[in-house]
């Protein structure tokens, strides 16, 4: 079913008013879920509502969440997401970073103490639509195993990457290192559904259909030996480098089991500093087009942009409403119950 953007927005505030967030707080981490759902990436949208007042009610999350600057020197910032809201945090960093590349020509910062930050293209595209080139990354609970290992070891510790074009679409990556992101198979197994062979062994280190089975073992690195050399970077700038938690100290958002200690890292890079930005849009521009007029593999009709598509779906869904199924809507309407309030988004 679809359902209005406005609605589900305003859905997501009150339960996280009744959670105990401010309304500023509250306002920021429902964007950030509802630009996850509007480009179908539903497993890092309004869902996470439900993990959220979990840990609430187990007095596992602070709120309203207190994200402070530990330190603000040069081109770099270290933040404390006071074990809050990850969509705050990420705001804050933002802010610092973009800040800084505009002064420096680069600006990074690190967060440290955080929990669930949801899609990373949330924060990369905010800094990219400023004029600038961003990356970011961020570190989870253990769940892939290293290459050649058969025990979870690291995150799924996704990257993002976001560039500004000058036009209505950016350049736009997020991606998990693992071959599949773990929100995915969690999603196969509400729905009792099978996984490809290729995404994850079972605890005994044999590859598995099974979603339960590959949730008490380990997810598999994207391209092998490269993505678990990636994932390792991540862990360590994320989380050795920021004074967060690492490799198998994190803990799951998803279960209330102690503080999850998540660290993210972002750098971004003021174009302006390199070039003016008329002649960056110019050349871009040229790119994108030399790129997309390109011969066609066979069963393609168009070379899209990274990103290109979800940018699509999230103006469709701006027109047309929300795509969830009836297990997310119910999810949400008992959360609204269990808050007192009175809203309904059907």
């Amino acid at each position: 079913m679809k359902i209005q953007v406005d609605t589900l927005r305003c859905a997501a505030v009150e339960v996280l008013l009744a959670c105990g967030e401010t309304l500023e707080g509250a306002g920021c981490v429902a964007d950030s879920m509802l630009q996850a759902d509007m480009r179908g990436i539903t497993t890092h949208g309004t869902y996470l509502l439900g993990p959220i007042y979990d840990r609430v009610q187990a007095n596992q999350l602070p709120l309203p969440t207190k994200a402070v600057l530990v330190s603000d020197e040069g081109a770099t910032a270290l933040i404390d997401g006071g074990d809050g809201l990850g969509a705050i945090a990420c705001k804050l960093a933002v802010d610092k970073a973009v800040a800084k590349a505009k002064q420096f020509g680069v600006g990074t910062a690190l967060i440290r103490n955080t929990n669930n930050v949801g899609s990373l293209a949330v924060y990369t595209e905010a800094a990219a639509k400023q004029g600038t080139i961003a990356f970011m990354c961020c570190n989870a609970a253990a769940a892939m195993s290293p290459w050649g290992g058969a025990e979870a070891f690291l995150g799924t510790n996704p990257i993002a990457m976001a560039i500004y074009t000058g036009g209505e679409v950016l350049f736009s990556a997020d991606m998990a290192t693992t071959v599949v992101a773990r929100g995915k198979i969690r999603k196969a197994a509400r729905n009792g559904e099978e996984i490809p062979d290729s995404w994850a062994m079972d605890e005994n280190g044999n590859f598995t259909t099974d979603p339960n089975a590959a949730l008490k073992g380990c997810l598999l690195p994207m391209g092998g030996a490269k993505g678990s050399a990636i994932a390792l970077m991540v862990d360590i700038l994320s989380g050795v480098l920021s004074g967060s938690a690492y490799a198998q100290g994190l803990k799951s958002f998803h279960a209330p089991e102690g503080s999850t200690g998540v660290g993210a890292a972002l750098t971004v890079i003021d174009i302006k500093h390199f070039m003016p930005l008329e002649t960056f849009e110019n050349l871009i521009g040229h790119y994108i087009a030399d790129m997309k007029n390109l011969k066609k593999a066979q069963g393609s009709d168009e070379i899209f942009l990274p990103g290109e598509n979800s940018q699509r779906k999230q103006r469709a869904s701006l027109e047309a409403g929300v795509e969830l199924d009836k297990n997310a809507v119910e999810a949400i309407e008992t959360l609204l119950e269990k808050t007192g309030s009175a809203a309904r988004i059907r």
